[in-house]
């Protein structure tokens, strides 16, 4: 009996001393450090590191720093437009620092689109940054109009805009999620306004989709991937509207022409709940924006017709400089950063600038191609090297597609089913 009272005894003081001894353990955290790059070593600057809901961005050379991640095993995200996206696993020391490099392959799909032909709008698309095109759609999927605008939100999402369908009553803003094995039009869902043309259509983050019009004062904006579309705004200042820019998809800029002809923009500094009406002031009159382009500042880019030829703005579009092409029409603008900007339009002329405009290079691509014809639109990859060009002939009714990979300086003919005529082309990642 005493025997057992001891053991008794002896259980509980053992328990005792294990609750005693039992803490909550103490959560702990480390840093992550590392460099990403292209494969063939260069850093990319700008990438976003993403553990949880919160991110760091890779500086000039693709290095980062990142402070207070919990300590054990994470996953790390790697992340940016026009870029695959990676994930990696790595286990963080507590109060120590562990490094992850990452190597991001860069996204070559893109699209282009232009005139009616053989009975449906012509569609083309590459998978290897613009060296050569195939024809996608038909007759069941694609409807018999001009097809204006195209954005690519990745290798495989990609919205196009056209001229409204008149002879099925359906706006037309066309939409892939396959790589254009299949297209839906999307904008024949829309019952709260007639059949209207849309002139540009974009989107940063895959959700939410804005589509301008071209022949009225409407702003539409889609919150779920294009499924369901509203009128975001109805101007009374407006008459039609040319192109969109914007750079999160929550600022936006809508370039066009007002009731009373003037150039003006209609912007939105909160995701379409407020707009104003901004006049494109101190440049020729009758000048008709027919490109926007925002780069960080923001500065404003605005392409024209009426000789003006490319003017700027880096106050938000108070006011107005002309920068470039006077003399000549300008159709299209695209950028790779604040200093690295194309522009291109009649008579062949691209102008390309790798310093803001400071200084300016005028070459004609494809003069020997389509003497005396147009550059419609160019769209360069997001490494900056890599991109392509439409160009359309002097009438208009037939053009081309010329693809670069130093970033201009040479273009090459793409290979093509036929010489489309092309308005507008697009790769994953574009500012605009």
């Amino acid at each position: 009996m005493k025997f057992q009272k001891l053991s008794i005894l002896a259980a509980l003081l053992l328990l005792s001393a294990a609750i005693t001894g039992c803490r909550k353990p103490e959560a702990g955290s480390g840093s992550l450090e590392g460099r990403v790059t292209y494969s063939t070593g260069e850093g990319i600057v700008d990438v976003a590191v993403i553990y949880g809901d919160s991110a760091v961005y890779t500086a000039t050379g693709g290095t980062y720093v990142y402070d207070g991640i919990p300590d054990g095993l994470q996953g790390i995200y790697f992340r940016k437009d026009g870029y695959y996206s990676t994930m990696q696993q790595v286990y963080i020391p507590d109060g120590g620092t562990a490094v992850c490099n990452a190597e991001l392959e860069l996204i070559t799909a893109g699209w282009a689109v232009g005139a009616e032909d053989s009975g449906y709008g012509t569609i083309l698309h590459t998978t290897d940054a613009g060296t050569s095109w195939v024809r996608q759609g038909n007759t069941s999927s694609v409807p018999r109009v001009h097809l204006t605008d195209v954005c690519v939100f990745s290798d495989m999402v990609c919205w196009i805009a056209g001229d409204a369908d008149t002879a099925n009553s359906a706006t037309v803003i066309l939409h892939t999620a396959d790589g254009g094995l299949s297209w839906t039009n999307q904008g024949a869902s829309i019952s709260e306004l007639p059949p209207i043309s849309i002139a540009s259509v974009i989107s940063k983050d895959g959700d939410t989709v804005w589509a301008a019009a071209a022949d009225t004062c409407v702003i539409l904006r889609s919150t779920d991937s294009g499924s369901s579309w509203a009128s975001s705004n109805e101007s009374s200042g407006m008459a039609y509207y040319t192109g969109i820019a914007t750079m999160d998809g929550y600022e936006v800029w809508c370039c066009g022409v007002t009731t009373d002809g003037h150039a003006a923009i209609e912007h939105t500094s909160d995701g379409g709940r407020n707009w104003e009406l901004i006049s494109v002031s101190g440049v020729y009159s009758g000048f008709v924006p027919s490109d926007i382009c925002v780069t960080p500042g923001p500065i404003l880019y605005l392409a024209g017709d009426n000789t003006t030829g490319l003017i700027r703005s880096d106050n938000g579009g108070a006011s107005w400089v002309q920068i470039a092409g006077a003399g000549t029409d300008m159709r299209c603008i695209d950028a790779h950063d604040d200093t690295h900007v194309w522009t291109g339009g009649d008579g062949g002329h691209l102008w390309f600038t790798s310093d803001a405009f400071f200084t300016v290079r005028d070459i004609r691509p494809a003069e020997e191609i389509f003497p005396g014809g147009a550059i419609t639109s160019v769209a360069m990859l997001r490494d900056g090297r890599r991109g392509a060009l439409s160009v359309k002939s002097a009438t208009g009714a037939t053009g081309s597609i010329l693809y670069t990979t130093d970033g201009g300086s040479v273009w090459t003919g793409s290979s093509m089913p036929f010489n489309f005529s092309i308005d507008a082309v697009d790769f994953a990642g574009g500012n605009n």
